[in-house]
């Protein structure tokens, strides 16, 4: 038997939390007052129950517009044609944020051999806004399996942070794959440009011809595996939506929102820490009633709120600190803080304050940011036990917020609705799309 858990154990511990994901993910918010995952869902529900081609993905809600490209209507309904059950998006999202999540994990694993592997994919799987947020069947969370290959081919091509794990031409796949992927999805896919305008200086760099060609034929060909799903849309509409509106009404100078930098930053390094507020309460009076409702929830729900916090501290420091010989680190550093200042710098550009959703395509990169910070602590069996206290402290927290989500705002709070669109092909008896309202 213990050879057996010290052959096996490892996975049969992934595999739990595999299912545990899956069910939470159940949980997650969808009949709720702004609509947001019920008109993802909508997305792939109209296009399956009408047989029509999805040629636009999630709203604009502040000009009106859609974003261009069948993928996020395919990614709802893909399941349908097999099996026509209300679940079968949640089914699909996990089974490819599981493989997408795990590719990470393993990347991880292999470029930062001194940290236990455990300790890594748990860290992947496990911190809350990988489970509370990336399972909810909405755009942003279908975001990240293009994120997730785009920031590997990016970590792989810069000689800064290269480890040689992957091949280049794969990687700039990767980034061709990750672009025209999210393109359709958020527009946060504009914050990839440069970074993807810095991998091609660097491939010029190299002057080796069959080098520069093999990869640029890879990116092209990563290009048209997702944004094959977009040229219907392009021959039929153009980038404008049935109504003529553009996503680029989006685009205007703001530059009041610099005023916003510290919300902004934290927001960016919440990716990658213990950041619990946001997921058991909109407002401090709703934290609070959770906190009530959850008594035995509740000691756990704020210890992993004040290890979030100190995370989030202890990243900054890292930020700054003198790094030595960690050259790894400081080149680590050095990428993460550019792309905060990206971020930063986009906002500027936006009608509205960017959300806290709004650039979790960073997500690969905190996670690896947060990893190479950890790393010197990590050598501390108290630290390391800290952790692990952490992530049980914060499945407790989870099992709460399902619970609190199942009763109020899950999709069996009226699943039979959907049983009947389904059977009926008649999407309109869940919901209308914005637009047609």
């Amino acid at each position: 038997m213990n050879n057996f858990f010290s052959r096996y154990g490892f996975w049969l511990l992934i595999i739990i939390i595999v299912v545990f994901r899956f069910v939470y993910s159940l949980t997650t918010e969808f009949w709720f007052k702004d609509e947001d995952v019920l008109q993802i869902y909508l997305i792939g529900l109209k296009s399956f129950t009408t047989h029509t081609f999805p040629y636009f993905g999630a709203d604009l809600v502040y000009n009106g517009a859609q974003i261009p490209g069948g993928l996020q209507g395919f990614i709802v309904s893909a399941l349908w044609y097999v099996w026509k059950i209300p679940e079968a998006p949640f089914i699909v999202l996990n089974i490819v944020l599981t493989v997408s999540l795990g590719l990470l994990a393993w990347y991880l694993s292999k470029r930062i051999q001194d940290v236990s592997r455990t300790f890594i994919w748990i860290y992947v799987f496990l911190i809350p806004w990988s489970i509370c947020y990336f399972t909810r069947v909405i755009n942003p969370s279908h975001v990240i399996p293009g994120a997730i290959l785009f920031f590997i081919g990016i970590f792989e091509i810069y000689p800064s942070v290269r480890k040689n794990i992957l091949p280049q031409w794969l990687c700039f796949y990767f980034l061709g794959f990750g672009i025209l992927w999210i393109f359709q999805l958020h527009m946060s896919w504009v914050l990839l440009g440069p970074f993807t305008a810095v991998a091609f200086y660097f491939l010029m760099r190299t002057k080796n011809i069959r080098v520069i060609l093999k990869s640029t034929v890879s990116f092209l060909l990563g290009c048209l595996t997702t944004g094959s799903l977009l040229i219907p849309t392009l021959i039929n509409y153009g980038l404008s939506a049935q109504k003529g509106k553009s996503v680029s009404g989006m685009v205007e100078l703001h530059p009041e929102n610099a005023a916003n930098i510290l919300k902004i930053l934290s927001t960016f390094l919440a990716y990658g820490s213990f950041d619990v507020s946001r997921f058991i309460g909109g407002n401090s009076d709703e934290r609070v009633l959770f906190l009530k409702d959850y008594l035995w929830a509740a000691p756990f729900t704020v210890f992993v709120a004040l290890v979030g916090l100190a995370q989030a501290l202890f990243l900054i420091y890292t930020f700054f600190r003198k790094k030595g010989d960690e050259v790894m680190l400081r080149n680590v550093s050095h990428l993460t803080i550019g792309s905060f200042l990206l971020f930063f710098v986009m906002s500027l550009f936006s009608r509205v304050p960017p959300p806290s959703h709004a650039a979790v395509l960073f997500f690969p990169m905190l996670v690896l940011y947060s990893l190479y910070a950890y790393r010197p602590i990590l050598k501390k069996v108290w630290v390391q036990r800290s952790f692990y206290i952490t992530f049980s402290s914060a499945v407790i927290m989870y099992i709460a917020i399902a619970l609190n989500n199942y009763q109020t705002i899950s999709m069996y709070k009226n699943r039979e609705v959907i049983v009947k669109a389904l059977d009926q092909d008649d999407y309109r008896l869940v919901g209308k799309r914005r637009y047609e309202k």
